[in-house]
């Protein structure tokens, strides 16, 4: 490994194209701060400095709230915390001090090779910007990056074995027939529920169990359409058997990439901008990990732009899957 020498001004300096462009968090070099701030000020510092950077601490009450599946205490919002502490890093991002970023050995003198080729070697906000990404890239890898996402032990099971049953189940809901005069109706007038022991056949009056099961998956499974959730079972959960899964970290690193490059680069024609994305990308990922051709990253990006894609780091267990977006909490999943 390498140390990678970064000011800390450049990093606040870049922190708002970071963020547009490839879905930064400050958390994701707290560590690094942090070793920053006991190397400066091993004794600390003074209280005066310290109580202009007291923050509140999260007010987390989950273990608090009931276990009922629509307990309005999940999703109300809470009163903020009394209890302060003293953030370092907001202390070290107006400091003049620096940290250090490792990186592959060879992965330096690549990325140098790179921005002399393109002509963006002098260019501060490409060249730095790229060496940040990078170095994220390498803690994503490594599963270091702290992205401010809590896993529970109901993390995995809900991702890969409860969610795409409620896909299932929001499809069963939404699948439409047509009745013989060609109007459509809903399937589910009555339902059969069978446990293996007795079968029930229920009514569905007033659409009582429907209209229930709508409320509990628009909370927890938070999707807005029939083709959204067939999408996710197809992309998500089919059988991967003959095909490659894609790479989220490829799709992130590409669209911020180009974006930066159409913004930032001297480069002027398309052409140029999706070469250099791509030749970077080669850098930071294996071969076959993307598909290296100008025309399809055109159309890739063009597709996320559409989709109105947003940036965003996962940690690699959870990193090819989907929560929803209207549950908040990280310990009531389902």
């Amino acid at each position: 490994m390498r140390e990678y020498i970064l000011p800390i001004p450049e990093l606040k300096r870049l922190e708002p194209i970071l963020t547009e462009y490839f879905g930064y968090r400050r958390a994701m070099f707290e560590c690094d701060l942090l070793r920053a701030y006991h190397a400066n000020y091993p004794n600390g510092i003074g209280g005066d400095i310290a109580n202009k950077y007291m923050v509140a601490c999260p007010y987390l009450d989950e273990f608090e709230a009931d276990d009922g599946a629509f307990d309005y205490k999940r999703y109300t919002p809470r009163p903020a915390s009394t209890s302060k502490v003293f953030d370092i890093s907001s202390f070290m991002m107006d400091t003049d001090h620096e940290i250090s970023i490792d990186l592959s050995d060879d992965l330096l003198p690549k990325l140098e090779k790179l921005l002399q080729e393109y002509g963006e070697f002098s260019n501060d906000t490409i060249g730095v910007v790229l060496f940040i990404v990078a170095a994220i890239y390498e803690k994503h890898s490594n599963d270091t990056l702290d992205m401010e996402i809590t896993i529970s032990e109901d993390t995995l099971p809900y991702l890969t074995r409860v969610r795409p049953e409620m896909l299932k189940l929001y499809e069963l809901l939404n699948t439409k027939r047509y009745s013989p005069n060609k109007k459509e109706t809903r399937v589910l007038n009555h339902i059969v529920i069978d446990n293996g022991v007795k079968k029930i056949t229920l009514d569905n009056s007033c659409y009582w169990l429907t209209d229930l099961l709508d409320n509990y998956l628009h909370i927890y499974l938070g999707v807005d359409s029939l083709e959204e959730a067939q999408q996710e079972l197809k992309e998500v959960y089919a059988a991967k058997k003959g095909r490659k899964t894609s790479n989220p970290a490829c799709e992130l690193v590409m669209y911020g990439t180009f974006h930066l490059l159409q913004k930032y680069s001297l480069l002027r024609t398309k052409s140029q901008q999706l070469r250099m994305t791509l030749d970077y990308m080669g850098l930071l990922f294996k071969d076959g990990d993307f598909n290296n051709d100008e025309n399809t990253t055109n159309a890739a990006i063009a597709y996320l732009v559409k989709q109105g894609y947003k940036p965003q780091w996962k940690p690699k267990p959870i990193e090819d899957y989907k929560f929803s977006p209207n549950n908040k909490s990280t310990e009531y999943l389902w």
